[in-house]
């Protein structure tokens, strides 16, 4: 926008007046040059916003740098904790871990506005305390969806990347790039993809006719979406904002300590953590009172004494 308001807009200004009025500009080049300074100016206020975004960005960068993310261990059935500040960890097992769902509300001059949190309580029980985690979630649902997702995981195994059911169905089992949790320069290959799909550019039938296209089902081909993808690509700085997001996710992931990083590795099979007796009754009773009875997740956890 600023390098719109600083260079395109002056010339479109001046080849108009140029074109409809050229009584009024004796001197195009010179009346440009003279525009463009004035225009330039203008948007050099612009970069105070700007920048202010780009620190921004940059700060939130550093700051995830510096916060170490917690670590579920299915195998070894633990939960790890780093603190920030002092770089202390803390290993306490999974069925210790204590979480629920708070909820608060406030009134501010634009009106009441509630806010939502999925809390967990690790105990650390060397200091004789509890390190409260404290998550702000969008809503309840949210909050329960992620707590549930934490569960199948430790619990079931169920992987976050499991593929869709509907794209399974399809056969578009996504694999290597399209699986990464993050966007990157990876991301400018997959969008076009992508694109040339929604045109049906990859269709398969290179070799029929539009009139056999149509006979055969295949959808009608348009190159307009992977134009449009060209040109938004053109305008925002070609592959800049995919390198942005790489620098970001690269340098926003702190380099654990040798500790966690040990505690990380896989074990074999006949060294991975069995559940209590105790959890798993409690999990099948949850499990029977959803799948059986049709009770929410709060519900089955009340009837199980979970709540």
């Amino acid at each position: 926008m600023l390098l719109f308001l600083a260079f395109i807009a002056p010339t479109l200004i001046v080849l108009y007046g140029v074109i409809s009025y050229p009584e009024n500009f004796p001197t195009p080049f010179k009346d440009l040059v003279m525009s463009i300074q004035v225009f330039s100016g203008v948007a050099l206020l612009g970069l105070l916003p700007v920048g202010a975004y780009i620190y921004g960005m940059l700060s939130s960068v550093y700051a995830a740098a510096k916060t170490y993310p917690v670590r579920f261990n299915r195998q070894r059935r633990e939960v790890c904790y780093v603190d920030s500040k002092t770089h202390r960890v803390l290993i306490v097992p999974w069925e210790s871990v204590v979480a629920w769902v708070a909820n608060s509300q406030g009134v501010t001059s634009y009106g009441a506005t509630r806010q939502y949190t999925l809390g967990m309580g690790l105990e650390d029980e060397e200091q004789d305390k509890v390190q409260f985690l404290l998550l702000p979630q969008p809503s309840d649902a949210h909050a329960l969806g992620m707590w549930t997702s934490i569960r199948n995981y430790m619990e079931d195994g169920q992987l976050v990347d499991t593929p869709n059911p509907m794209l399974k169905a399809l056969g578009l089992i996504p694999t290597g790039d399209r699986l990464k949790p993050y966007e990157g320069l990876h991301t400018f290959e997959i969008e076009r993809d992508d694109a040339r799909a929604m045109g049906s550019l990859d269709d398969g039938g290179d070799d029929l006719t539009p009139q056999q296209r149509e006979l055969y089902g295949y959808s009608k081909r348009s190159p307009w979406p992977l134009r449009r993808w060209y040109i938004w690509r053109v305008l925002s700085f070609w592959k800049m904002p995919y390198l942005l997001a790489e620098w970001g996710h690269r340098k926003g992931r702190p380099t654990l300590p040798e500790q966690v990083q040990a505690w990380s590795q896989p074990l074999p099979p006949e060294q991975w953590a069995k559940p209590s007796t105790a959890l798993v009754k409690a999990n099948q009773m949850v499990k029977t009172a959803m799948d059986k009875k049709g009770a929410t997740f709060v519900e089955a956890c009340k009837a199980a004494g979970l709540h």
